[in-house]
C-alpha cells in the first residue's frame, strides 16, 4: 500500500500510518485502527481524498486530523469550543464596549449562548442547530437577533481565520423563523392618540404624571428624560438641550448617537411640565425628574407607573417609549416638517425618520398646504395645576 504502513506497537496495539506531503513538509499520520482488509481500503481511500484535496488547494488539515500538532503548524487546529471563543470574546470587548453594550453582551453569553451553544465546536454548529433553538423562543425577533449578536461575531471572527469557510448565519434569514406576531418589536412605533394621552396622563398621580408628559410633548429618550439636569432647562427661551443620557443606571456624558446632542423647543404641554415640575425637584438637586423616593428613575419603575394608568381605561398598554413615538406621529401626521422631527428625535438622517415613520409623514401630506393649525402640545393640559 502506497504511503501507508501497517504498525504494531510494543504491547500489541495496532495503528496505521499515512504518509504524504503538504506545503513541502512530509507529514506522517497516525490512525489508531485495527489491522483489516476494511481498513486497509479505508485507509487508501482517505488518503487518495487527502492527495486529491491537496492537488486542489482545499486541503485543511484539521478537518482530517483534528487532534494532529501539526493542524497548528498549518494554522487549522482543530477550533476551540464556543464556550472558550464566546468567553474570549466577552473578556475582550470589555474595554471597547460602552457599559451599557458590555453588560447585554455578557448577559447573552454567559446566560443564554454558552448554556446552549458552548459545548459544540465552532467547526461543528450549523445552520440547523441555529434554526432549531430560534425556534424555541418565545422572545420578539429584536431581542433575539440582539442575543445572537455576539455569537454572529465570533463565528465572523472564525471566517476570517479560516477556521471556517463560511458563517453560519449567512444561510439564514431570521426573520422567517420567527412567528409574525413576534416580529414587531415593542420598541416599534404604536404611538397613542392624543385623546389616549390625555386620559392616561390624568390618571397618573403628581408629580409622577409630569414625567410621562415630558416625554409624551418633546419625544426624548427614556435614557435622556432620567438624566435630564435643571440646568439644561431654559423656561425663557423655551427649551431644553439633551446631551446626556442614563443606561443601565449609569449616567453617560453623551446620548445614544452624536445626533442626539440636540436643543428641542418647547411645546406649551411641555414646557407646562417643566413649570409644574420646579416645585417638586428644582431644590431637591439638579435632576429634573426623580423617582418618589428622591432618586433617579429606572426603566422598569417608570412602565410600571406607565402600566398602572392603563387599568380600566380599555386603552391597550404600550411601554413608555412609545411616548417618543407619539410625539413624532401626532406631529408627523398634522403636517410638520419631517427634517424638524428627524432633528428633534437625534436620528442620524432623515431617512431613518422616514423607515419609521412614513405613515404619518403620508397622513400629514394629504393634508395640504392649507392644512389647519397644529394642535398637538399646542396648549397647557392642566388649568388647574397651573392655577395654584
Amino acid at each position: 500500500m502506497t504511503g501507508i504502513k501497517r504498525i504494531t506497537r510494543a504491547g500489541g496495539k495496532q495503528v496505521y500510518r499515512i504518509a504524504f506531503s503538504f506545503k513541502g513538509v512530509e507529514c506522517r499520520e497516525t490512525l489508531a485502527l485495527p489491522h483489516t482488509k476494511a481498513n486497509d481500503t479505508y485507509c487508501e481511500r482517505l488518503r487518495a481524498e487527502v492527495l486529491g484535496k491537496i492537488g486542489r488547494g482545499e486541503f485543511r488539515y484539521a478537518d482530517f486530523f483534528p487532534d494532529s500538532p501539526r493542524a497548528v503548524v498549518f494554522g487549522s487546529a482543530r477550533a476551540r469550543l464556543l464556550k472558550d471563543a464566546l468567553e474570549a470574546y466577552r473578556d475582550r470587548v470589555e474595554h471597547t464596549f460602552a457599559p451599557s453594550t458590555f453588560a447585554a453582551t455578557r448577559k447573552a453569553i454567559d446566560n443564554v449562548l454558552v448554556p446552549w451553544c458552548g459545548h459544540i465546536r465552532i467547526t461543528d454548529l450549523k445552520p440547523s442547530d441555529i434554526r432549531d433553538w430560534v425556534g424555541l423562543q418565545q422572545s420578539s425577533l429584536k431581542r433575539i437577533m440582539n442575543v445572537l449578536l455576539p455569537l454572529r461575531a465570533v463565528l465572523d471572527e472564525a471566517v476570517a481565520d479560516e477556521v471556517i469557510d463560511a458563517n453560519p448565519f449567512t444561510r439564514l434569514k431570521l426573520a422567517k423563523l420567527v412567528p409574525e406576531a413576534k416580529r414587531r418589536s415593542d420598541f416599534e412605533p404604536n404611538p397613542y392618540t392624543a385623546a389616549e394621552l390625555l386620559t392616561l396622563l390624568a390618571r397618573v398621580p403628581l408629580p409622577e404624571r409630569l414625567v410621562f408628559q415630558l416625554m409624551a410633548y418633546t419625544g426624548i429618550r427614556t435614557g435622556e428624560l432620567i438624566a435630564l439636569r435643571w440646568p439644561r432647562v431654559d423656561l425663557e427661551a423655551g427649551t431644553l438641550r439633551v446631551v446626556e443620557t442614563t443606561t443601565d443606571g449609569q449616567d453617560k456624558d453623551s446620548p445614544k448617537t452624536q445626533a442626539g446632542v440636540r436643543t428641542i423647543p418647547l411645546l406649551p404641554a411641555a414646557r407646562e411640565a417643566l413649570l409644574l415640575m420646579r416645585q417638586y425637584t428644582l431644590l431637591a438637586g439638579d435632576r429634573v425628574t426623580v423617582n418618589p423616593k428622591g432618586g433617579p428613575w429606572d426603566y422598569k419603575r417608570l412602565a410600571g407607573r406607565w402600566r398602572a394608568a392603563h387599568a380600566g381605561t380599555g386603552i391597550a398598554y404600550r411601554n413608555p417609549y412609545q411616548l417618543r413615538h407619539s410625539f413624532a406621529s401626532n406631529l408627523l401626521s398634522e403636517g410638520e416638517n419631517v427634517a424638524l422631527i428627524s432633528k428633534l428625535l437625534g436620528h442620524r438622517t432623515v431617512q431613518m425618520t422616514m423607515q419609521h415613520y412614513a405613515r404619518w409623514v403620508a397622513q400629514g401630506e394629504e393634508l395640504g398646504l392649507d392644512r389647519p393649525p397644529r394642535r398637538y402640545g399646542m396648549t397647557p393640559l392642566w388649568a388647574q395645576e397651573k392655577a395654584a
